[in-house]
């Protein structure tokens, strides 16, 4: 039996899909206030549980070899430091302590990219670069090096191997609650971004990192980081492969760097007012800049891991959205 957290998100419906094809017992856990219609027919049972809540974790996870914890707090706007530690953090902490206390074998943390130190004078990133540590790009990074951190000391100690997994930018179909890159694309179909920007990713398809994640499962190393990493694309690249794929026009002239940043921080700003997300704020357009190009080579000698081309990915994309995947 695994048991996986975060299983309504872009990464946890992929890994639903992939473990349901397999005829894997899958045991999913929700908080009461999650979509329960997101994973019907998709897993073998359902338990609530939220991540501040050690004690419902452990019983959640009772019968299983392995936890997948994929539930984190994604938010890229300043002033958010206390609910992403909460969640990513002390959440984690729960996660862990509750694996040992359910006695389950193996945890596959899924981490991020962003947790990485991108601001080495490293090119292209692996896994030796190492963790952030007060010189994350963004609040959200800064969360998720310092849940990795519990997470790698986890597995120095006895009785709970731990394997991590750090996808770069998820893109792809089934991503029900609408994260950034989907909100992107929708608005671009729409006819709703007037301008392009500067700067570029390491993209992924999230099967490709629902891929990983298993082989991690399977074959991963207790105390090892492995990073699920795609392609880089500038933003002009990915734009051009839309307008080909949707047939449509491309957005218009690159703004100036320092126009987007002032953009970005009145967005931002309107944002935190209004509760409403932002799809670009201060800190996503500097990781734009950071150029950041990642190496999968470790994944790829551990057990063949090689990802689509992001060209593919948005393709079906595109399908998923208009119905037809």
């Amino acid at each position: 039996m695994i048991a996986i957290t975060g299983s309504t998100g872009h990464l946890g419906q992929a890994l639903l899909r992939h473990y349901s094809s397999q005829n894997e017992k899958i045991r999913v856990i929700l908080r009461p206030t999650s979509n329960h219609a997101l994973v019907q027919g998709l897993c073998a049972e359902i338990a609530e549980a939220v991540l501040d809540d050690q004690e419902a974790l452990t019983q959640a996870f009772k019968g299983c070899d392995t936890v997948i914890h994929s539930a984190a707090l994604i938010d890229i706007r300043r002033g958010k430091k206390e609910g992403l530690w909460q969640t990513n953090v002390e959440g984690t902490r729960h996660v862990i302590q509750a694996c040992r206390d359910a006695k389950v074998k193996r945890l596959v943390y899924i981490s991020s990219i962003e947790a990485l130190n991108m601001r080495a004078n490293i090119r292209p990133i692996q896994e030796d670069v190492g963790f952030a540590k007060g010189n994350a790009v963004m609040d959200y990074g800064e969360s998720k090096a310092d849940a990795t951190r519990l997470a790698l000391e986890a597995a120095s100690q006895e009785n709970l191997d731990v394997v991590v997994v750090c996808p770069t930018g998820i893109v792809g179909p089934w991503d029900a609650r609408g994260g950034l890159f989907t909100t992107l694309i929708q608005k671009y179909l729409a006819g709703q971004i007037p301008a392009g920007i500067k700067g570029g990713f390491d993209f992924v398809d999230v099967r490709d990192v629902a891929q990983a994640v298993a082989q991690a499962r399977e074959k991963g190393k207790s105390g090892e980081v492995y990073l699920a990493a795609g392609h880089f694309h500038s933003m002009q690249e990915i734009f051009s492969m839309l307008s080909s794929i949707a047939h449509l026009k491309a957005p218009g002239p690159t703004v100036p760097l320092w126009l987007a940043r002032a953009s970005a921080l009145v967005t931002e700003a309107w944002s935190l007012m209004t509760g409403k997300p932002a799809l670009f704020t201060k800190g996503s357009i500097d990781i734009l800049q950071e150029k950041a190009h990642v190496s999968h080579e470790k994944a790829q000698k551990a057990w063949g891991y090689s990802p689509r081309p992001l060209r593919e990915t948005l393709e079906d994309t595109v399908k998923w959205m208009k119905g037809d995947l």
